[in-house]
């Protein structure tokens, strides 16, 4: 509205726009004060969820520290079985060789035996006839 427009209009349609004015602009107020109690509230619900949210990251971290540590000890205990089960099997391979030197030793010697045990029988035989013989110039021997 123009001032030529408000000078025309009369006392009472002025006083109805204060009125009107004064209404909307306690209306206004209220809306914000509401507004303001509501951003107090928003504020409030912010800095409870800040501190829940700061809670949960040091539990986070917490937990993270278990975790690396946890980490760390398997690892370290995975290493170990890994340097035993090496051991074991350089052990393990070294009983393989020697049982091959075993068998190796062992068969040489059966081998042995069985010369050994075809020289005696030899021996045994070749006794056998001088005994035969020894027996024969004895038996001669008394009866001359």
């Amino acid at each position: 509205m123009t001032d030529k427009e408000l000078r025309r209009l009369r006392r009472q349609d002025l006083l109805q726009m204060l009125v009107t004015q004064g209404k909307e602009a306690a209306g206004l107020q209220a809306a914000l004060e509401g507004k303001k109690e509501e951003i107090v509230h928003l504020q409030e619900d912010l800095e409870r969820l800040k501190n829940k949210l700061d809670e949960k990251d040091e539990l986070i971290e917490k937990l993270k520290g278990r975790l690396d540590e946890k980490d760390r000890f398997l690892e370290e205990e995975g290493s170990a079985a890994e340097e035993r089960l090496e051991r074991l099997k350089e052990k393990l391979d070294q009983k393989d060789i020697l049982i091959e030197r075993l068998k190796k030793r062992l068969d040489q010697k059966d081998v042995k035996i069985e010369e050994l045990e075809s020289d005696k029988k030899h021996l045994q035989e070749d006794r056998w006839k001088e005994l035969d013989e020894e027996t024969l110039l004895r038996l001669r021997a008394l009866f001359k």
